[in-house]
């Protein structure tokens, strides 16, 4: 299994990590659990960190603010000043 590659939680057939649905049984891939600040690419699914303004991988702009977390305000790590 290389970095990335994913097993379907639905049939555990072993998927390539570009793949979006299993090839098996057409499942939705879960979303990855992004460390705060992360971003997913909307367009290539690569995880970006907070600094990149385009991804690394395709050079698609960063989405805006709102979309780019998935965790609660409280959840987010903050620097301490």
């Amino acid at each position: 299994m290389k970095k990335g590659d994913w097993n379907c939680p639905k049939c555990e057939f072993m998927n390539f990590a570009s793949n979006r649905k299993c090839l098996s049984c057409r499942e939705p891939r879960l979303k990855r659990q992004l460390n705060p600040g992360e971003w997913e690419c909307p367009s290539c699914d690569f995880l970006n960190y907070r600094r990149s303004k385009v991804c690394l991988k395709c050079n698609c702009n960063r989405p805006e603010e709102e979309a780019i977390y998935e965790y609660e305000d409280d959840q987010l790590w903050r620097r301490p000043h």
